[in-house]
């Protein structure tokens, strides 16, 4: 089977990783851009991917080991833990690996549809099947929420990562490390120009650069649970953290076991932990929106709860009962 696959992000690549090998599959990447990883984001990965893949030891920038948690610049929680809960990555270079790894994915190459075929600079694709790994790029601007970022200077503590939380919005601001400096950005439910005005009360160190992208943030999207969509253009984003680097290649994984099995992706992705603690993100989320614009509530719950349940919601690793002692039992 000749597969195509659409887009050489964290999903795409691990998807074409994940088929490596296989003699029933002739896989192939598109990529549109020069090179891979070119989308900002903070680059934070949680521990655990690595049962799926591997992480190159040059990508890593640093391993995190606590975080910090403010509620209107207060600090509230302050964690250290002894034991990695995940990194700091290069993205691009983690990205570039990967793709050297798999061997064959095409940059500058751009894939139209029309009249419901894809064309390789204007030559139809010859492909079985074609599978859309393009991120937020082919998701409604509805289903996306606004997220901006300053590369800075400003040094901290590389194994800490930290999380802003504020009373009339929902969303949130953060400051990770890099290589030289750190990342200071905020996304949520308002303009970029209020991003801005918010995140300035964090901002320090000299300003080396400033981009911005939009984020999924509306659930699985369920009438693309047909083995032709994957990652962020699957909506595997946590809406609340907007994590979505490792749901995005635990995504990848269920659809290339699918394929290789034989299986209905659909049916296998629905019977995954990620599928029901994405959704339970997404619905925490509109609740939010509709009962507490402000966040007001879901601030609360965030800084008065005990951190390491906090955690477990953060990274999809929760139950019914971590719902209920979060949110109350209005939520089930």
């Amino acid at each position: 089977m000749k597969v195509s696959i659409i887009g050489a992000g964290p999903a795409g690549l691990s998807l074409a990783y994940f088929l490596k090998g296989r003699k029933e599959f002739d896989v192939t990447v598109y990529e549109s851009m020069s090179k891979p990883g070119v989308k900002p984001c903070a680059w934070g990965l949680i521990t655990g991917i690595e049962g799926f893949l591997p992480i190159p030891k040059g990508s890593i920038i640093s391993e995190i080991k606590g975080f910090r948690i403010y509620l209107n610049n207060k600090l509230i929680f302050d964690i250290r833990n002894k034991e990695k809960l995940g990194y700091i990555i290069d993205k691009p270079l983690f990205l570039q690996k990967l793709a050297e790894d798999i061997g064959d994915v095409k940059f500058n190459s751009k894939i139209t549809l029309k009249d419901n075929k894809y064309y390789l600079n204007d030559k139809e694709l010859d492909s079985d099947k074609v599978i859309i790994a393009t991120g937020h790029y082919s998701v409604e601007k509805s289903m996306t929420i606004p997220a901006i970022q300053y590369i800075t200077d400003y040094e901290i503590d590389k194994e800490v990562v930290e999380f802003y939380f504020y009373s009339g919005l929902l969303g949130y601001a953060w400051i990770f490390p890099d290589r030289e400096g750190s990342k200071i950005g905020i996304g949520g439910y308002a303009g970029v120009d209020e991003l801005k005005e918010r995140v300035k009360g964090i901002l320090k160190g000299r300003i080396k650069q400033f981009h911005g992208a939009r984020v999924t943030d509306y659930g699985v999207i369920e009438d693309r649970l047909n083995g032709n969509y994957v990652g962020e253009a699957l909506g595997t984003v946590y809406a609340i953290t907007g994590e979505g680097i490792r749901p995005s290649i635990i995504s990848s994984k269920i659809l290339a076991d699918s394929l290789i099995d034989g299986r209905d992706f659909r049916k296998e992705f629905k019977k995954s932990k990620l599928y029901w603690s994405l959704n339970w993100h997404a619905k925490v989320l509109k609740m939010s929106k509709e009962r507490d614009p402000n966040a007001v509530r879901l601030s609360k719950a965030i800084t008065s709860s005990d951190p390491e349940l906090v955690l477990r919601f953060a990274i999809g690793d929760f139950n019914r009962l971590d719902l209920i002692k979060l949110f109350g039992r209005s939520i089930i």
